[in-house]
């Protein structure tokens, strides 16, 4: 998906160095952007295990069992973010979706996400979206799952 203001590609290995570098820069803002007990990023967080993570990402949405996609500034020098979407088992919720933006581009982060809502309702016909820590609390979405294992 292109915009005017980023480009949305599969995340994939060869992302690895600009996806690196755009959570490294950002670390201590991006602390709890997947709820308060995950502990990513961390500084101690090696190219290798990120490169890893990119490699299972990809797996995920080849299987169709996630969907991870890097944000991507418009000329594709720059990972300025990432996005995630996720099966859930929260009641009444179609999908679970994460996004996080590096630091130095935080000022397209809210016209992100009211373009992504309309995004996931017309092409992927969710019609209930749990964006944790957006949409509802941390609190509220843990007491709406099971348990998950991202």
């Amino acid at each position: 998906m292109v915009r005017s203001n980023y480009v949305l590609e599969v995340l994939a290995p060869q992302h690895n160095d600009m996806d690196y570098e755009a959570w490294t820069s950002s670390i201590d803002e991006l602390q709890g952007i997947f709820g308060p007990t995950n502990d990513w990023p961390t500084k101690e967080y090696t190219k290798e295990q990120n490169l890893e993570d990119l490699e299972r990402h990809l797996r995920e949405f080849e299987q169709s069992v996630a969907y991870a996609y890097t944000i991507l500034n418009v000329e594709r020098t720059s990972c300025i973010g990432c996005l995630y979407i996720r099966p859930t088992s929260a009641t009444n919720y179609d999908a679970r979706v994460d996004f996080w933006f590096r630091n130095s581009s935080k000022n397209i982060e809210s016209h992100f996400y009211e373009e992504l809502k309309s995004w996931l309702g017309k092409e992927w016909r969710f019609q209930n979206i749990a964006f944790p820590g957006r949409n509802l609390s941390w609190d509220e979405y843990n007491k709406l799952v099971e348990k998950e294992s991202w």
